[in-house]
């Protein structure tokens, strides 16, 4: 969760972090992107006992959604602008476990593109041809500047700020 990692750096429990960066963040961190990844919609294989058509009819479909953070604020927000009450299923945390949630047929999620391309249950799922105007996540390193006077943090950020940008 974007907010717990960067609170955990914040609060000096972690000294740096990997995370989902917020449009803005407080002047005290340091981010560099390292990816950035779209949100898609993820249903799973038509197994029979659950289909979704393409458009999907969101008001009937069960949504599973994250708890808090980013993603969860993103979606809200778009279906506040589409007019769309969704029938929530679950709140879950973590995007994986709405991969779980979705691959075993209980509904529909919503989480970044590098979560389904990496997950071992990518086979069990689809990604629905949705547009939606839903800003993508930049993923990126975060650490406090003044950590940055650490020699062995600072050697770390400087691999990290020299290598090439991934899209």
């Amino acid at each position: 969760d974007t907010a717990l990692t960067l609170g955990r750096v914040q609060e000096e429990q972690e000294d740096l972090g990997i995370a989902a960066l917020p449009t803005e963040l407080p002047r005290q961190f340091c981010v560099h992107t390292i990816a950035v990844t779209p949100l898609v919609f993820i249903a799973p294989l038509d197994r029979g006992e659950f289909h979704v058509a393409e458009p999907p009819d969101w008001s009937g479909i069960p949504m599973i959604l994250s708890e808090s953070g980013l993603g969860r604020e993103r979606v809200d927000r778009w279906f506040k602008e589409q007019h769309i009450k969704p029938r929530i299923y679950a709140q879950v945390a973590g995007n994986e476990a709405i991969v779980s949630m979705v691959s075993l047929g209980f509904g529909v999620g919503l989480v970044p593109k590098l979560v389904v391309d990496n997950s071992p249950l990518a086979h069990t799922i689809r990604v629905l041809e949705v547009d939606h105007d839903m800003e993508s996540f930049n993923i990126g390193v975060c650490v406090l500047r003044r950590k940055l006077s650490n020699p062995l943090i600072k050697a770390f950020w400087d691999l990290v700020v020299g290598s090439p940008h991934r899209k």
